[in-house]
């Protein structure tokens, strides 16, 4: 049943709050991309190549994104899960 909850709040998710996460995060689907490439990218190399910092915002907020959807997630299974055991409770 747990499953079934985290798969629906991540569906659902996916089209409302993830998307407005991400047009809060990113500002367009071009800075996500950069966002990605950086984080997959070494350091130094980012170093060389004179975007060090570029490199460590992109990473910064690709790290953030991810941490705040998955915090949405499980805030909103604590609610379902929590008003079901109520519902069930009476």
């Amino acid at each position: 049943m747990e499953a079934i909850i985290v798969v629906g709040l991540i569906v659902i998710n996916f089209f409302t709050v993830y998307k407005i996460l991400f047009n809060l995060m990113f500002r367009n689907r071009d800075d996500f991309r950069e966002s990605v490439r950086y984080t997959f990218t070494p350091n130094i190399i980012s170093l060389f190549r004179g975007e060090y910092w570029k490199d460590k915002v992109g990473e910064f907020k690709l790290g953030v994104f991810l941490m705040l959807c998955i915090m949405a997630t499980v805030i909103e299974y604590g609610v379902i899960n929590a008003l079901l055991r109520w519902i069930m409770g009476k």
